[in-house]
Parts: C-alpha cells; sequence; structure tokens
C-alpha cells in the first residue's frame, strides 16, 4: 500500500491493525490510545499522518520509516500536507475572544451545547470564542462550521482541548434545540420502525449510565459499522443534542422515545 502525509490512520489500521499499531507504540506511547477500540473507531478515520505526527510529537520521517519496515511505500513525491479549512483562522488578527470552560458542565453530566450556541449568536462577525473542552468536540465543529464558522483545534493535553470559532457573517441561523418527544403519534412510529427490523438485526446498547462525552463515543462508534438493514438501539437518559445534530450530517434517520423524566429510548438507522 502507497501511503503519504494525507493518508489516514484507519487506511493504515485496516491493513494491519495490530502490526501498525504496535510499530508506532515504539516510536511514540502516545500511540498507544489507538488500542482503545473506541477511541480508534472514532478518530483513526479523522486522522492523517500528519496530524497523528503533529499529536504525538514524532517527525514523519520517523513514522515513515516504522511503516516502511512493515511492509507500507512511501510516497515521497508528496512533500507537505494537504491544508484545510481549519488552519484558515488568522491569529495574527486581534480581535474580541469570548471564552468558555465547558468542563465544568461536563462533569456536571449537563449538555453545554445550549450555552454555546447562545454565544454564538450573540457574539460580533469576526469576534471568536475560545471553548475549552476534555475533548474534541467533533458534532460542534461540524455544525458552526456548516454555519460558516471558521474553526481550529488545538490540542494542548490529552484531557484539554482549545477549540476555536471566528464568526463571518452577522446573520446565521442555528437550529434550536429538539423538543422532547413525548406524544402517541411518535410511540407508534418508534414502534412501527422498531417491527421492520428482526431480531438478529438490531443491537442494543445502554449509555445511561455513563459520563458525558462517553454515550456519544460510544454510539459513534457503533454507528461506524452500521449497515443498511441494521437498526442501532439506544437506551439513553436525555436527549442527546450533540449526537443529533452529527447524526443529521452523515444522513443517518433517528427516532426517539421518552419512556420517563429521565429514561430515554432512540432507534437509529439508515434511509
Amino acid at each position: 500500500m502507497n501511503i503519504n502525509l494525507n493518508t489516514r490512520i484507519k487506511a493504515l489500521l485496516d491493513v494491519d491493525r495490530d502490526k501498525v499499531i504496535d510499530s508506532l507504540v515504539k516510536i511514540n506511547s502516545n500511540f498507544s490510545k489507538l488500542r482503545n477500540p473506541v477511541l480508534r473507531n472514532l478518530l483513526a478515520r479523522r486522522i492523517t499522518i500528519a496530524e497523528a505526527c503533529k499529536i504525538a510529537g514524532c517527525s514523519p520521517n520517523i513514522f515513515f520509516n516504522s511503516m516502511k519496515a512493515i511492509g507500507f511505500v512511501i510516497d515521497e513525491s508528496i512533500k507537505e500536507p494537504v491544508k484545510t479549512k481549519v488552519n484558515t483562522i488568522d491569529f495574527d488578527r486581534q480581535t474580541i475572544v469570548h471564552e468558555l470552560d465547558v468542563r465544568p458542565s461536563l462533569s456536571r453530566d449537563h449538555d453545554p451545547l445550549k450555552e454555546i450556541l447562545i454565544l454564538a449568536k450573540r457574539i460580533g462577525v469576526g469576534e471568536r470564542m475560545k471553548i475549552i473542552n476534555s475533548f474534541e468536540p467533533v458534532p460542534l465543529i461540524n455544525l458552526l462550521a456548516e454555519k460558516g464558522f471558521l474553526y481550529f483545534t488545538e490540542v494542548v493535553s490529552e484531557k484539554l482541548i482549545i477549540t476555536w470559532f471566528e464568526k463571518t457573517a452577522d446573520k446565521i441561523e442555528l437550529t434550536a434545540l429538539p423538543a422532547e418527544p413525548h406524544d402517541d403519534a411518535q410511540q407508534g412510529l418508534f414502534d412501527k420502525v422498531l417491527s421492520r427490523f428482526p431480531a438478529n438485526k438490531i443491537t442494543y446498547i445502554d449509555v445511561s449510565e455513563l459520563k458525558m462525552p462517553q454515550p456519544m463515543i460510544q454510539i459513534l462508534a457503533q454507528l461506524e459499522n452500521l449497515n443498511a438493514d441494521e437498526l442501532l438501539y439506544i437506551y439513553h437518559k436525555k436527549v442527546p443534542v450533540y449526537l443529533l445534530s452529527e447524526l443529521k450530517r452523515k444522513g443517518l434517520l433517528f427516532l426517539l422515545n421518552r419512556k420517563s423524566v429521565d429514561e430515554l429510548d432512540m432507534l437509529i438507522y439508515r434511509s
């Protein structure tokens, strides 16, 4: 397999996961995170070799030499990684910065999305939000990027991620938070969709006792292998607003069924 700076880590793992991870861990112990199946499924498909080297603090040459030793062919014609819009914020330009640390909310298992969206609406054009988090808020990035926000993610440490957003337009419509499902019609639709799938095509997962962001991470990991004839049934305790934005972006269908104050069932499937 030919690889270059823009090759996704997932492509390497698809060839020989164990051998690739063992080789990378010898370079830098930070790559041991790839042994975690949840983190591997969530991150490996999104990170290029260039980005992985930056995060792990190793040079691309050392990375490539390690991969060459286990049979990969290096495309040396690619000298620079592809630059994407995550680098479009001009940090040399001084502007007003609105800082929001969402870690206290997450520690109380509160979803900070509503607070972030309120801030996003309130700031002026050219101003920035500095969101301090314990993980990279991928669905939030996708949501605001689609609305015209520039963004940049800064990995300070394993548990400290800073995501910058810069507003580019004055009138930006941000989707309101979804209402809680509760009516009989919704219940009927939920049961009807559920009955379409045979028992051996339904995967059940319970995230109701997990602390944020684990519910979203676990669900996204399951969706990686969800086929068109399969259904994911989730036991949750509240509407996962972050996740719903990501599901819409991926073109997935979902239904919610509120059973009690702290019980919510959810179906995710493909059209």
